[in-house]
């Protein structure tokens, strides 16, 4: 069985996410050679931020928690308690860098036109159009911003879809009658299974808590994920390896007949480029091609960052949605 598992934007954990991405954009928008790591935990009226960086810039961190934790469905005043050091490019590289070796991981896959797995596809599909409902159509006044949609492949084609949202005061006889018909012509056969435990009232960072980095899934179950991308700047090979092994795995499917591919690569410590580097199609053969390596260099990337990109990767994932520069 494969599984998969998509978060609203303003889903707590989602929302923290967000805002270190946020956080860390602005840091780079002000300085284009910042560095660092920021982390974001907490809820129910407070948000606690940490974290380590090296950088010219200085800007209301504050200011861009409360702006962006209200723009994400946070209703009530959020009072952020920030601790983030400044330090010097070298004492960075120690705290934040291991002495470890980095390994990242990509795949692309022929089963649906995002090149990733079909019941991911899927829990992102419903997800994006709830928030769609959510946001223009008034008859979902009722929807919650947090909400989240679980995908589960039990064989071949036949999928159940778990979707847990908070609704207010709208009857769930109510609410379950109206997702299913919301659903019906944006999403493959699929079994509903609407807030199965209940009435879920109100939910998100007014009620609850969340943190950064525990909710990225970017390719379902299908993938083994061992690390998170989130609060960190893109010079990190756990950051830009992560992003280009994607985009080298979409680039390796298209140029031949494989079925799925799986691109590992090993990064060491204040490296910049992969000393290992493997791409491998469904049936564990070679495809590694003259360039490969040069795809997955920070060099590559550093072409095509731009303002706000870790925060765009960050509201549905940083596979599969066509305007990333990876995705291309």
């Amino acid at each position: 069985m494969r599984t998969a598992r998509t978060l609203s934007p303003g889903h707590p954990d989602r929302t923290c996410d967000i805002v270190a991405e946020s956080i860390m954009d602005e840091y780079l928008m002000r300085d284009a050679t910042t560095s660092g790591r920021i982390s974001v935990m907490g809820g129910r009226g407070a948000l606690f931020v940490s974290g380590i960086i090296s950088t010219k810039a200085d800007f209301d961190v504050g200011a861009i928690i409360t702006r962006t934790a209200a723009s994400l469905g946070v209703r009530g005043h959020v009072e952020p308690f920030v601790s983030i050091d400044s330090v010097p490019g070298a004492f960075l590289m120690e705290a934040t860098r291991s002495n470890r070796p980095i390994s990242v991981v990509g795949y692309a896959t022929r089963e649906t036109e995002e090149r990733l797995p079909s019941h991911l596809v899927l829990s992102r599909r419903i997800a994006k159009r709830l928030e769609d409902l959510r946001q223009h159509d008034p008859e979902w006044f009722w929807l919650e911003p947090c909400f989240e949609v679980s995908v589960a492949e039990r064989e071949k084609g036949s999928y159940e879809a778990f979707i847990n949202c908070a609704h207010g005061e709208t009857e769930i006889r109510q609410v379950r009658d109206q997702v299913q018909r919301g659903l019906k012509d944006h999403t493959e056969p699929v079994k509903l299974r609407i807030n199965e435990q209940g009435t879920i009232r109100t939910n998100g960072l007014d009620q609850d808590v969340g943190a950064s980095g525990k909710s990225e899934e970017p390719y379902g179950s299908a993938v083994s994920w061992a690390g998170s991308t989130i609060g960190i700047d893109p010079s990190n090979p756990m950051k830009f390896g992560n992003w280009l092994a994607r985009g080298l795995a979409k680039h390796a499917l298209e140029r031949g007949e494989a079925r799925a591919v799986m691109v590992q690569a090993t990064y060491f410590p204040g490296d910049k480029e992969p000393t290992d580097l493997r791409v491998r199609d469904e049936r564990g053969q070679s495809l590694l091609q003259e360039g490969d390596g040069q795809r997955m260099t920070y060099a590559q990337l550093s072409k095509s960052l731009r303002p706000a990109l870790s925060t765009n990767a960050v509201h549905w994932g940083f596979t599969g949605e066509v305007e990333l520069p990876w995705e291309h």
